[in-house]
């Protein structure tokens, strides 16, 4: 008996690394998978490496970037295998830059795929999941929201889907569908091109371990094991899996009923605003 036994999951951006990592498992687990990417080849090894494996397996190549291409994956699943029990929003571009030269077409491509992909291939999945009563969908976001050098547009776009993820999870409080994210780290081409561009500033930031590493916890995330999860940020970082806090005030705060900029200078200077922490390099993953 496998974890995710009669379900069916769609995963996007499957076609290698971590995507295709997480289609395996959830194969092995039991599920029937779609293996999106928009590499089409690349898609269909994946989902003839599960079905060679005994597994149940489709590939859809296309975009998850638009509305129009979002909503023919999900179809595609629920045509192919009757429901969508899960979504893994996987799919992402990486792209690095300081901002003096940051290429805004650019820029624009990685908010529409990695945080409107998200918010499309979500949407098509919730109503699917809301019209059958239950379902899991698994956002991918990354430690770089929290700040990281040349990644102002990845970092937008995975905080982004953060914000997301906890909105999402306030709509569906009680609906049977679930929305949490996962925050990954393993050796990948983004791994790569995030050394090559920073060198020694990037030294000990990634975690050289295989995306195999980070399957499990997507997996469990589908698992009707994880009905109490919901609106969280799951971390896997190496050995390590911990769960990120939700944004918070840092503490009380200072009070004033008639601020002047002369006394929030004050403020800041006392410490009573609360601590300032700095922006450091955060893990590429």
């Amino acid at each position: 008996m496998g974890a995710l036994d009669g379900k069916a999951v769609v995963v996007t951006g499957a076609g290698r690394g971590l995507g295709a990592a997480y289609a395996r498992l959830a194969a092995a687990e039991g599920a029937a998978v779609l293996v999106n990417d928009v590499d089409a080849d690349l898609a269909a090894s994946v989902a003839a490496e599960i079905t060679t494996a005994g597994g149940r397996a489709l590939a859809a190549a296309g975009t998850i970037g638009t509305w129009d291409g979002a909503g023919e994956v999900v179809a595609r699943c629920v045509e192919a295998f009757g429901a969508i029990d899960g979504l893994v929003n996987n799919a992402g571009i990486f792209r690095l830059a300081d901002p003096a030269v940051q290429d805004p077409d650019e820029f624009r491509a990685v908010i529409e795929v990695n945080l409107l992909g998200t918010a499309y291939c979500g949407l098509h999945a919730i109503r699917a999941m809301l019209a059958q009563g239950s379902g899991s969908v698994v956002n991918v976001t990354s430690g770089a929201h929290a700040g990281s050098a040349a990644m102002g547009a990845y970092g937008a776009s995975k905080g982004g889907v953060a914000s997301l993820t906890y909105c999402w999870a306030a709509d569906l409080l009680g609906t049977g569908v679930r929305v949490n994210a996962v925050s990954p780290n393993a050796h990948t081409r983004m791994a790569d091109a995030f050394e090559a561009y920073l060198g020694a500033a990037a030294q000990g930031q990634n975690v050289h371990k295989p995306p195999e590493q980070n399957a499990p916890a997507v997996v469990y995330l589908l698992t009707d094991a994880a009905a109490a999860v919901h609106g969280q940020v799951i971390r896997i970082d190496g050995d390590e899996l911990s769960m990120i806090a939700h944004p918070v005030v840092q503490g009380h705060g200072a009070q004033d009923a008639d601020w002047t900029v002369e006394k929030v200078a004050a403020a800041f200077a006392a410490g009573t605003v609360g601590p300032i922490s700095a922006v450091g390099l955060h893990r590429a993953g």
